[in-house]
């Protein structure tokens, strides 16, 4: 664990891969049309990221109807994983839909509270665990710095965790780690999210926050949104993103919140 947080804490050092940088003065999309495609392209490419979830949820739950009195239990714990895999990767996509919706009609209504991001990310990791299983993956959390606590959002927040670690999961290498590190400092709090997959390009990294942008590699759905809005939600509280290859493959992805409150109302 110990040369895990080493490596979260050099993360971005010079030579530790591409740094991709998207943040500053908190902003957000609304107003502009331009990042949404033609309505025809997105609705394909929202039918092609769906198909595979609910092929997966239609096939389990048939087995499990006409099969469940031949079935054993360890089969019926698989089709029933399988089920609930293929629900969460759907429930991401459309939560995903519905917040770049609410985001570009400027109707993003933030209910800051105290929040502690240390729970948080445990919280999540209960969360993907089925997923983690399909890959052989494992999802290590750990702490360094100041206390972990923020003013912000819980359930964006915790969307925009949770788009980090659906990422993660999508490039890691099966069987390796995914690590989520969460770095308190005097005026915030940063939550990084690392895995050991393919890294991305020199020339994908500008890219690598803009909506509707996948990069070549991933595995399972989306349409990619994921990092876009991990961005619009960080900067909705006035905080940061940010990305770096890491030394020995893999790449980690994170954000940044500062401890004081974020305004509560639309955005």
């Amino acid at each position: 664990m110990m040369a895990a947080l080493e490596d979260a804490a050099a993360g971005d050092r010079a030579g530790d891969g591409r740094l991709a940088w998207a943040g500053g003065e908190p902003r957000m999309m609304a107003g502009p049309d331009s990042w949404i495609p033609d309505a025809p392209d997105l609705l394909a490419m929202v039918a092609h990221d769906l198909r595979a979830p609910l092929a997966g949820l239609a096939t389990a739950s048939e087995l499990l109807a006409e099969d469940a009195d031949v079935l054993d239990r360890g089969q019926i714990r698989r089709m029933a994983g399988a089920i609930r895999r293929g629900a969460l990767w759907t429930q991401a996509l459309v939560e995903n839909l519905l917040c770049a919706a609410t985001i570009r009609e400027g109707r993003l209504r933030l209910q800051p509270a105290p929040l502690d991001l240390l729970a948080l990310a445990r919280e999540v990791r209960e969360i993907v665990e089925p997923l983690l299983g399909q890959k052989g993956l494992r999802l290590e959390v750990a702490v360094c710095g100041e206390p972990a606590e923020v003013h912000a959002d819980g359930r964006r927040v915790g969307q925009a965790l949770l788009n980090l670690v659906a990422n993660a999961i999508k490039f890691a290498t099966p069987g390796t780690a995914i690590l989520v590190t969460v770095a308190g400092g005097p005026d915030g709090v940063r939550v990084a999210v690392a895995d050991r997959g393919p890294g991305f390009p020199s020339e994908g990294a500008a890219r690598l926050f803009e909506p509707f942008c996948r990069a070549e590699g991933a595995t399972g759905d989306g349409v990619g949104l994921g990092l876009a809005i991990v961005r619009w939600l960080a900067e909705a509280h006035g905080g940061r993103v940010g990305a770096a290859n890491r030394r020995g493959g893999g790449a980690r992805v994170w954000f940044e919140l500062p401890r004081g409150a974020a305004a509560e109302g639309e955005r």
